[in-house]
């Protein structure tokens, strides 16, 4: 935590206090570890020639590059700009994490046409490439998470108010597909202990939502899951 020193610039909004729960986006996280543990480990068990479970596998790969490349957006439009502004001893933080970013985004950059030419080949080789480039993220980022959930989110714990931290989140359901949503909540409600997955769906999804999931979602999700993991899917938790 760094020490407090007079805001800059970019105040509150009018009305709104500081202070927020920034417990979402440790779920968000835990999502990307699991899935840069378990995106290479499929791609390098998918057969050399099954052109059916290169597709499978390849779908889901693209799914967690364009959620990191979403979480991401979301922090460099919403998130890295304000912390700067209101606590300014924590610039060389900022500056940390931009550069990180920066990285991560060359890597994603690189994994993104190596998941295309499997897909196209379905050759073993291909899978290799790619699944040496997801680990290579995979390294990277559980840099970068370690340093935000330290030195990052604290901060904006303190600095930002309810609304401003929910728009993070509104950014990426906007920003994802509407076909993947089964799979982000899904994964969401996967990512907290099973007896604390009810209340948290009481505390942070409308009700329509949670109507939605009950009756379709949450069956696609499991559809998903099965395909993907037909030997049963690893744990987030």
């Amino acid at each position: 935590m760094t020490e407090r020193l007079p805001s800059t610039s970019d105040p509150l909004p009018e009305g709104e206090t500081a202070g927020c729960d920034t417990s979402d986006i440790l779920l968000v996280h835990r999502i990307f570890r699991w899935g840069f543990r378990e995106m290479p480990r499929l791609v390098r068990a998918a057969p050399p020639g099954d052109r059916s479970r290169t597709a499978t596998v390849a779908d889901s790969v693209d799914l967690v590059l364009l959620g990191l490349h979403v979480h991401h957006e979301a922090e460099d439009l919403l998130l890295f700009g304000k912390v700067e502004a209101r606590r300014p001893a924590c610039a060389a933080t900022i500056d940390l994490m931009r550069d990180q970013h920066r990285h991560v985004a060359e890597l994603l950059g690189r994994a993104e046409p190596l998941s295309a030419a499997w897909r196209d080949s379905a050759d073993g080789r291909a899978a290799e490439r790619l699944a040496a480039a997801l680990d290579e993220i995979g390294t990277v980022l559980g840099v970068h998470l370690h340093d935000e959930e330290d030195d990052v989110i604290p901060v904006a714990a303190e600095e930002f108010s309810q609304r401003e931290w929910d728009a993070l989140g509104e950014h990426g359901r906007e920003s994802f597909p509407k076909d993947g949503m089964p799979i982000q909540l899904g994964l969401m409600l996967d990512a907290l202990p099973p007896a604390e997955r009810a209340a948290w769906s009481r505390g942070h999804l409308p009700f329509p939502i949670r109507l939605l999931w009950a009756i379709l979602l949450k069956r696609r999700y499991t559809a998903w899951q099965r395909e993907l993991f037909p030997e049963g899917m690893p744990a987030l938790v």
